[in-house]
């Protein structure tokens, strides 16, 4: 199990800091959890962050009729002024029954007007340990998303912004206030976000599965993606949005959708930029084996498949998808279920993801769009609580970097338990701005792109905690897995925290950063510090907190040097 997410089968908050992608060995460690933007593509200023802020004045009232493909619909006030939103709109037909396990079908139609005012379904998955005023209903009619737009007209073109969630298995769904897309839309872009199929519903393979379909099975939840970005390339004009401009953004398991369809010959020309958040990682970095950006082989996972009918007593895909949906999530999440049996995630099928990240770097095939992608300063691995013993430390080095490890530790070195916290959380945070630089010179120098690689470290640390959200409980610290959310969606007030005008300045610059790359394809803008492309000679990356400027990619190039030859050595490629 992807040891950066949450495991629903105890109910523990999904975002704490965690061991994250770099897994100590066993017992040594302990961490405590914790101007517009116009349709002439104007770019977006910094300015403070307020409801109604932009002064565009009142967009096009919801309750006039929007016709989409299916069908009419209306919409509601969205959280700030002059902003619109249309909730629960159906991109597919449901996926109970026969369609379980199958490729999302066309959305249903309607007659007459359908009030887009409330949230649709989630798809089934555990809710332990959530409040039940923050569970949705749950469906397996749950292909739905949601619009944000302040465009006066369909005759507008904005740029769209269309957002995957990230999670593992649980608190997985688009209507989360931590998704609020107000923020962005008061900026210029039309926001898209949607719910797709989880756990086993979004990835069982089995070789029955794959007789069905004429070809690998298991991606289910991509597949959705795929549907998804169909449904706006046909509708998304009549919300004022620009279909030959559409982003597509994820953040951590929503992050490798984004990886997965720069790839996948399914999605091409359906988005023209791509935004990682907990990104990439160089094709040889051994936490791919583990994180939520990772795959395994089709064979591995139709023999994951097999242990499941096993695990449920049937021996057909007809007996499984006779299984409730309230069945199949009670056994796949229970206490005692085994992990040969139930592990879903992303698949190397053949077909979705049809080549390894390694493999569509070397042949060329990896999509050429702009890149915005990054990570923060404490997940995978890194944290401000972190505590580790001197002899834990060295058994760590020993373990991964073996006769490397003397050269390790002369540049990390430790000679007390504090100190090796602290040099531990600084490799992990060199290591991890190393890999997504290392990422980005295969893009452009292997992949040879021409598009622009934009690198960001987020370090600024939300005040408080969030109780609205459950993907990001309550007991996080520091610039943890998924703090960057409500900055880059500029919508610190859809939250109880208690944020300080320095939270609301990174949020201005994030949400315009991201409004700007969703516009042009580049993050730079008025009234924001500048943002280097990046370039295969110098390995920097914009730290984006307080304060905002451009930082190496390791702490000197003696550690650069060290880690990149290290990754380069490693013999797996994913």
């Amino acid at each position: 199990m992807n040891s950066e997410e949450q495991d629903p089968r105890n109910g523990t908050p999904f975002a704490g800091p965690g061991i994250g992608r770099r897994r100590l060995v066993a017992g040594t460690a302990g961490v405590v959890a914790a101007g517009a933007v116009l349709a002439e593509l104007g770019t977006v200023p910094a300015a403070a962050a307020s409801r109604g802020a932009s002064g565009r004045g009142r967009g096009r009232d919801p309750r006039t009729p929007v016709r989409t493909t299916s069908g009419l619909v209306t919409g509601a006030d969205a959280a700030l002024a002059g902003v619109s939103v249309y909730k629960g709109i159906p991109y597919a037909a449901s996926t109970a029954g026969r369609n379980r396990w199958r490729a999302p079908q066309p959305a249903p139609s309607w007659k007459g007007v359908r009030a887009a005012d409330s949230w649709g379904p989630a798809c089934p998955q555990p809710v332990t340990g959530i409040p039940a005023d923050q569970v949705p209903e749950l469906s397996e009619d749950c292909l739905n998303l949601n619009i944000w737009t302040g465009a006066t007209s369909s005759k507008e073109r904005r740029p769209v912004i269309v957002w995957i969630y990230g999670g593992r298995d649980s608190a997985m769904w688009a209507s989360q206030p931590i998704y609020d897309g107000s923020g962005l839309a008061d900026k210029g872009a039309v926001v898209v976000t949607f719910n797709h199929r989880v756990g086993p519903f979004g990835g069982l393979a089995l070789p029955e599965l794959n007789a069905e379909t004429g070809h690998g099975s298991g991606n289910w939840g991509t597949q959705d993606t795929v549907a998804c970005l169909k449904w706006i390339r046909n509708n998304i004009a009549a919300f004022g949005g620009d279909p030959e401009r559409v982003t597509l953004a994820g953040w951590s398991h929503g992050s490798s959708f984004v990886n997965i369809l720069m790839i996948s010959k399914l999605a091409r020309g359906l988005f023209h930029r791509g935004a990682l958040w907990a990104g990439v990682q160089y094709t040889k970095d051994p936490s791919l084996g583990h994180v939520a950006g990772g795959y395994s082989p089709l064979a591995d996972c139709e023999a994951v498949g097999t242990a499941y009918e096993k695990y449920l007593g049937v021996s057909s895909l007809a007996g499984l998808r006779a299984i409730s949906a309230a069945e199949l999530v009670e056994k796949t999440f229970a206490a005692d279920a085994p992990a040969e049996a139930t592990d879903f995630g992303n698949v190397l099928d053949g077909y979705v993801l049809p080549t390894t990240y390694t493999g569509a770097m070397t042949s060329r095939t990896e999509t050429d769009i702009p890149v915005f992608t990054g990570n923060n300063k404490d997940e995978n691995g890194a944290s401000p609580t972190l505590t580790m013993t001197v002899a834990a430390y060295r058994e760590f080095a020993a373990e991964t970097f073996g006769d490397k490890a003397p050269a390790f530790l002369r540049l990390y070195p430790a000679s007390t338990d504090t100190e090796a916290a602290a040099q531990y959380n600084a490799y992990c945070r060199d290591e991890e701005r190393v890999s997504t630089f290392l990422w980005g010179t295969q893009f452009k120098s292997v992949a040879r792109n021409r598009s622009s690689v934009f690198i960001y470290w987020f370090t600024q640390a939300p005040p408080g905690t969030d109780t609205t959200s459950p993907i990001v409980g309550t007991g996080t610290v520091g610039a943890y897995h998924g703090a960057e959310i409500n900055y880059m969606f500029g919508n610190l007030y859809g939250t109880d925290r208690p944020w300080t005008s320095s939270d609301h300045k990174v949020a201005d610059k994030a949400s315009s950063y991201l409004v700007n790359f969703a516009a042009h394809g580049d993050p730079n803008g008025r009234g924001l510090p500048a943002w280097p492309a990046l370039r295969t000679s110098r390995a920097v990356t914009l730290e984006l907190g307080a304060p905002t400027k451009t930082i190496d990619s390791a702490d000197s190039p003696a550690k650069f040097a060290f880690l990149k030859a290290y990754l380069e050595s490693q013999t797996t490629a994913f």
